[in-house]
């Protein structure tokens, strides 16, 4: 192998695992070991805080060694640029603008694109992961997610490749649209190039305690706040086997969709959780991704059932309209 592709994957790859893109980056775990700090001075917990942060229980449990296997596959895929649809984006940006015409030569600052961007982005993600959760022929691809029984800043990862290919597909098709009707809009204030990278209001999030949305601790927002932000306490309720928490709380930053189409969920108080897949009582399902073999085969197999049984459902239903 030419050492200098091995050496642009690794530096890839090693932007991919803690890179400022990734929710990994040392900024992003300082802030929340910061915040988590200060959530145990406050709750005054009988044991040290390293124990408590990372309690053996948690970081030693099967499941996080999948979560681990998993994003180290995850991330050499991506270090590959096999989720890399940025061309997607840029094409629908780049071709939007010359079917409006001419530019209305609008001012627009750098606060309101990167607002912008952060909307439908987060859009995008509420899109995609509310669809994973109620199609039965994606929802295997996202069970993998949902089966980590325990959670750590690792379990945002823990997703199937189909699943990020389809993120990155509509995340591609969403953004491209925003982006082209800023450069029609705002030609001469912004390029294409000033409204990709690392978005600030992104930073914001990262740095407010996002890798505390995939662990075992608590923080609330409040009831206000959490109408408008999803908090880490309302994510890992959507991580709950609880019935009540089912297809509940699907935005990443923002709460403002689930709170329109009906999907949100605000705790009153702190409440007990059990993490993984439990059926419509609330009784857990059997790990299905016990291995890394698994959680990349069974999603595949899962799927494919579905796309079987749906495919005898309609033949029959089509036969069944013939004979009358």
């Amino acid at each position: 192998m030419d050492m200098s592709v091995l050496g642009n994957f690794l530096a890839a790859m090693s932007d991919h695992i803690a890179g400022p893109d990734s929710r990994l980056w040392p900024a992003y775990l300082a802030g929340s070991v910061l915040i988590a700090y200060l959530i145990y001075r406050r709750r005054n917990e009988g044991k040290s805080f390293v124990e408590w942060l990372v309690p053996k229980s948690v970081y030693l449990h099967a499941s996080h060694m999948v979560d681990l296997k998993v994003f180290v596959v995850n991330r050499a895929m991506a270090a590959l640029g096999i989720f890399n649809l940025v061309f997607l984006s840029a094409f629908i940006a780049t071709r939007l603008p010359d079917l409006t015409g001419q530019s209305a030569g609008l001012a627009a600052g750098p606060v309101l694109i990167g607002f912008l961007l952060l909307v439908v982005g987060d859009l995008a993600v509420y899109i995609v992961h509310r669809f994973h959760h109620e199609n039965r022929i994606f929802w295997p691809f996202h069970s993998l997610h949902h089966s980590a029984e325990v959670m750590t800043p690792i379990t945002v990862y823990r997703k199937h490749p189909v699943y990020d290919l389809v993120s990155a597909i509509v995340k591609g098709v969403l953004i491209g649209t925003l982006q082209g009707a800023m450069i029609a809009l705002f030609a001469g204030e912004i390029s294409f190039v000033s409204v990709v990278g690392v978005n600030a209001f992104y930073v914001a999030f990262n740095m407010a305690a996002s890798n505390l949305r995939h662990t075992h601790i608590w923080l609330s927002f409040g009831r206000v706040l959490e109408h408008v932000f999803i908090s880490p306490a309302q994510h890992q309720v959507h991580h709950s086997i609880d019935p009540r928490h089912h297809n509940k709380n699907y935005g990443e930053v923002l709460a403002i969709w689930d709170w329109m189409f009906g999907t949100l969920y605000v705790p009153s108080g702190e409440e007990k959780l059990e993490f993984g897949i439990g059926d419509a009582k609330g009784a857990r399902i059997a790990q299905p991704h016990d291995s890394l073999t698994n959680a990349m085969l069974v999603p595949l197999k899962d799927s494919w059932k579905q796309i079987v049984k749906q495919a005898r459902r309609a033949a029959k239903h089509k036969e069944a309209s013939v004979t009358k």
